[in-house]
């Protein structure tokens, strides 16, 4: 997925986020189009920008779209790189932010959105169109916003 491509998906978010109750800022919302770029190069197989928006600290926790939980970083990396090499090929279609939508308050942050994607599982030969619902949690440290919780499960 291009940045265009990925840059169109947000700007649907302009009415979204001035539906919710909870004001978002606009460094935030530039985390949020980051980790939309990062999915998209996870679902291509591409663990590294995913990883790369992590905390450092050992209280981050994952519990996967594939199963399982996890906590502290470097266990973190591991389940990403391993999700990443599942994917033979992929493109992010679409992120719909639903029910809350995306906030922050002090240095803490949250979203809560759809995504949707169409990925080429590793020993597949058809794509496949992947739904998963998401929270995130962020941290600011250090002035950047750090990801230290996601939680995703698949759509049936």
């Amino acid at each position: 997925m291009s940045a265009d491509e990925w840059r169109s998906i947000v700007e649907g978010w302009d009415e979204q986020l001035s539906a919710l109750p909870l004001a978002s800022t606009q460094d935030f919302r530039e985390t949020l189009e980051r980790t939309l770029a990062a999915l998209s190069r996870l679902v291509s197989g591409d663990a590294g920008p995913f990883v790369d928006l992590w905390s450092h600290a050992d209280d981050v926790t994952i519990v996967g779209g594939f199963g399982g939980w996890h906590r502290g970083r470097e266990r973190i990396k591991a389940n990403t790189e391993s999700a990443a090499s599942r994917f033979a090929g992929g493109r992010l279609l679409d992120v719909e932010l639903v029910t809350l939508g995306a906030s922050t308050s002090g240095d803490l942050a949250f979203s809560v959105w759809i995504e949707r994607a169409e990925v080429t599982l590793a020993g597949r030969n058809e794509p496949a169109t992947l739904t998963v619902r998401v929270t995130h949690i962020f941290r600011r440290e250090d002035g950047v916003w750090r990801l230290i919780h996601r939680h995703g499960d698949q759509v049936a």
